[in-house]
């Protein structure tokens, strides 16, 4: 089941027809969950401090914004800086919508090496599949999309910023995965080598290749 999405500052949401099964760690729906809807909110510095309920503050936003109930991302991203992809490979079909910031880049086991920019920055990603997976498959599925992103973070600064360190990806990220929700004919595999790993795959990679190119050509502080 595929997902419509459109924005209007603050907010970047992608709509379902009906409710998809969800796999993420997302503040406001952490773990499994069903919803039709996700919806990123773009905040500022001076949104967020140490003495604030993050998840308390996301829900409030959400209600205000007449989206209640909706998985929640929050991105410090302009939000017009969202990027999309879609792969179809045999009967499975991927789409992926990020927004990425890598102010708060790392390289994974070494997070505390390398950048000395402001720790502000997230990558967040909706990959959604048109087939329905069981629980282990969704999983597997998540991994796929998290291995897409890691490589085309870590191939794009290879090619494009050979001086900087490598980055796998940052503090604060959040991969979404969802497919339809049926009660019967779940897909049990979703490895590298299967349609539905491929489609995961490309999409998501070619969806974070272009964010990260975005963000480099935008970044002021990033290019001084």
């Amino acid at each position: 089941m595929s997902f419509v999405h459109s924005h209007r500052a603050p907010w970047l949401v992608a709509e379902f027809e009906t409710q998809q099964r969800m796999l993420s760690w997302s503040i406001t729906h952490p773990g499994f969950c069903l919803n039709d809807r996700v919806a990123w909110l773009e905040v500022r510095n001076a949104d967020l401090n140490p003495n604030i309920d993050a998840r308390l503050f996301m829900t409030d936003q959400l209600k205000k914004g007449g989206l209640d109930g909706a998985l929640g991302l929050i991105t410090s991203r302009h939000i017009q800086h969202h990027h999309y992809c879609e792969r179809t490979k045999g009967f499975a079909q991927a789409q992926c919508l990020t927004t990425l910031g890598l102010s708060n880049g790392a390289h994974v086991g070494f997070p505390d090496e390398g950048l000395p920019l402001p720790k502000v920055g997230t990558i967040n990603s909706l990959c959604a599949l048109n087939i329905s997976l069981s629980d282990g498959a969704l999983i597997e599925a998540s991994s796929i999309a998290t291995q897409a992103r890691t490589a085309a973070l870590m191939d794009y600064g290879r090619e494009k910023q050979p001086e900087r360190s490598a980055i796998t990806g940052t503090g604060t990220d959040c991969i979404v995965m969802s497919c339809p929700n049926a009660n019967r004919g779940h897909t049990t595999f979703a490895g590298l080598h299967t349609h539905v790993g491929k489609a995961i795959g490309e999409a998501v990679y070619t969806a974070t290749w272009e964010a990260a190119a975005v963000w480099h050509q935008t970044n002021t502080q990033w290019n001084r």
